[in-house]
Parts: C-alpha cells; sequence; structure tokens
C-alpha cells in the first residue's frame, strides 16, 4: 500500500461526505414535502452516509499503519454500497408517496 494512495483517497472520501450530506437532505426534504412519509431512516441517513465517508478513511489508514495488503482499498467502497441503498430505498418511498 502506497501512503500517496492512502491519503489521496482518504481526502476523496472526506471531500465525498458534505455532497452524500446535501444529497440526503434535499432528496428526504423533498420526499417528506409531497406526502406523509416515516421519516426515521430518512434522518438517520442524513449523519450516516457522511459517517461511513469518514469511517471508512479512517479504516483504511489503520490498515495501512498495520501493514495489511492492498486489498484494505475495498474499504473506500463502502459510502458507495451505503448510497446505493439509500438511493434505492428513496427512490422506491418517492413512487409510494406519488401514488
Amino acid at each position: 500500500m502506497s501512503v500517496v494512495w492512502t491519503v489521496l483517497g482518504t481526502i476523496v472520501q472526506l471531500m465525498l461526505a458534505p455532497f452524500l450530506f446535501m444529497l440526503v437532505v434535499f432528496s428526504a426534504s423533498s420526499i417528506a414535502d409531497a406526502g406523509t412519509v416515516e421519516t426515521g431512516i430518512l434522518n438517520l441517513s442524513i449523519f450516516l452516509l457522511p459517517a461511513l465517508c469518514v469511517v471508512s478513511g479512517l479504516i483504511v489508514i489503520y490498515l495501512h499503519w498495520r501493514r495489511r495488503g492492498a486489498a484494505s482499498y475495498w474499504w473506500y467502497g463502502m459510502p458507495v454500497v451505503g448510497t446505493a441503498a439509500y438511493l434505492a430505498y428513496a427512490i422506491h418511498l418517492a413512487h409510494q408517496v406519488a401514488q
């Protein structure tokens, strides 16, 4: 594992966190504004998706420090999986509200 790629990947993860926060805020507010829905998961996602970025960056730094292999870069995919799950849920919920 290269120090340069670990630092650059972590910086990108930390830059992605505010964008995910804005994505959830605007999509959740438009879904909640369109109708009466349970907003518990939407409210949790506001903080959970940016936290996944920070946690994945810290995990990769820790694994780099412990001299693990390059396979630890796969942890950078954790926010992408979380975002895909959120978008699938939000789209499903938006279709329910629209009907």
